[in-house]
């Protein structure tokens, strides 16, 4: 048996990195597309350049409105965003399989569970996600990775620099 902490409990131990470091980090990283965590969120536009992607825009975007949270936390947020999607899946197929019509559906999803989010939102977005769950929790799934890599990246850089000024190796 491993005597290592797991690895969400060490990094709820390492200092609080700002989600501010993340998006300083971006603008000082030359070259993203030569990151490992990075470089799938990087493509070619028709004029041969590289460019990031539009949804790395927009989950930047939503990091810069909350300025005080940090990298952990958006970590756990888009581990959350992921878990969800995953149990709407898992829950959908289970009902679906056991015949519910589509209205019972929408009731039994709604009673489950309010972290799976029915319950929070408009019976017509509930709708909706029903008629396609695929595309709309694709989405969710994808700004939710975008997050936990920017997240997972920002906390290395920390880390690193922590391991690199302590000492000589």
């Amino acid at each position: 048996m491993s005597h290592d902490v797991p690895l969400l409990e060490r990094l709820a131990q390492l200092p609080a990195v700002p989600v501010a470091h993340i998006l300083s980090l971006l603008e000082r990283m030359g070259r993203p597309d030569q990151d490992p965590l990075l470089a799938r969120l990087v493509g070619v536009d028709e004029e041969g350049e590289r460019v990031i992607s539009p949804l790395v825009a927009a989950v930047v975007q939503h990091l810069q409105r909350d300025p005080e949270s940090t990298c952990y936390q958006a970590m756990i947020e888009a581990l959350t965003g992921i878990w969800n999607a995953a149990v709407r899946a898992a829950a959908v197929a289970h009902l679906r399989a056991a015949g519910l019509p589509p209205d019972d559906l929408l009731l039994r999803l709604g009673a489950l569970s309010p972290t799976l989010g029915f319950a929070a939102e408009r019976r017509e977005w509930v709708r909706e996600w029903l008629a396609d769950p695929v595309t709309h929790d694709t989405a969710l799934v994808e700004q939710c990775l975008v997050r936990l890599l920017l997240a997972v990246r920002g906390m290395a850089e920390a880390r690193a620099a922590a391991l690199t000024e302590s000492g000589p190796l």
